[in-house]
């Protein structure tokens, strides 16, 4: 409840202003204030929705773009990049490729047309992909729940059914553009290993309810598997993602590229 009217609170409280050189940062209880002049570093992270942090001698303002339309977002980015020096800006290469480029190139009304390597998801893909999923964990769970007298069990298609409306609801009407997996060999490789490990986990786990080793404690036996289990995972997920940023990070070359071009055209 407290976080609820907090939301609501700062959705009618806060802002954010630009103007006569300045950024204005007014929350709930709280209003910051920056000169432009007197910033001295502009970090560009490039998180999915994307976000500025700006820090001074004495103040730091973060904004959060996914608070703002389209349009404004492109404006901001814009403004800043022009204002700022490049020297005092920090991680705009990856920026670009992953949050201003795609803004620039954003029309509200074009429906999005995948290439060959590329894949449309709409939400009845999602539908058609993870309800059937979703079945076969209701269905397992009552029979896992049944047969081992464990009511908790009851909770298995919670999971896939959280996964399915975040997808759903995160994915436009209009439906969005995504690579293909078979298209990136790295990324169907780490896939089918994570699956495959998973897949020997719960076989493991399952196999031991049905087998009684008397030589084998079975719940140290899993906590051991889990120990060995969690840091290969964790290990394969780290080089998954060192591959991907150096491959973001080489691509980022030709979106910085285009979007001073486009700079140069507009003006």
């Amino acid at each position: 409840m407290s976080l609820s009217i907090w939301l609501i609170l700062t959705y009618h409280y806060a802002s954010l202003t630009i103007q006569d050189n300045k950024i204005i940062e007014q929350g709930v209880l709280l209003r910051k204030e920056l000169d432009l002049d007197r910033i001295r570093q502009l970090r560009w992270i490039a998180s999915p929705s994307g976000g500025i942090k700006l820090q001074s001698l004495t103040e730091k303002i973060t904004i959060h773009l996914e608070n703002f339309p389209c349009e404004v977002r492109l404006w901001i980015v814009e403004y800043l990049r022009a204002q700022i020096p490049e020297p005092n800006q920090e991680g705009w290469d990856l920026f670009c490729h992953r949050v201003a480029l795609p803004l620039r190139r954003y029309d509200p009304q074009a429906l999005p047309v995948p290439d060959n390597d590329e894949v449309l998801l709409t939400r009845k893909r999602w539908d058609r992909l993870l309800l059937p999923w979703i079945l076969l964990f209701t269905v397992g769970g009552v029979l896992a729940a049944w047969k081992f007298n464990l009511p908790r069990l009851l909770s298995a298609p919670l999971t896939p059914t959280a996964l399915w409306l975040f997808l759903r609801f995160s994915t436009p009407k209009q439906g969005m553009v995504s690579q293909k997996l078979s298209a990136d060999k790295e990324t169907s490789s780490f896939l089918i290993f994570s699956g495959g490990m998973v897949l020997v986990f719960l076989t493991i786990l399952v196999g031991l309810k049905f087998i009684e080793l008397p030589f084998l404690d079975n719940d140290m036996f899993m906590i051991c598997l889990t120990l060995i289990w969690m840091p290969v995972v964790f290990w394969n997920c780290y080089q998954h993602d060192k591959i991907r940023h150096k491959k973001q990070l080489e691509a980022s070359k030709t979106s910085v590229k285009e979007w001073e071009a486009g700079n140069t055209s507009s003006d």
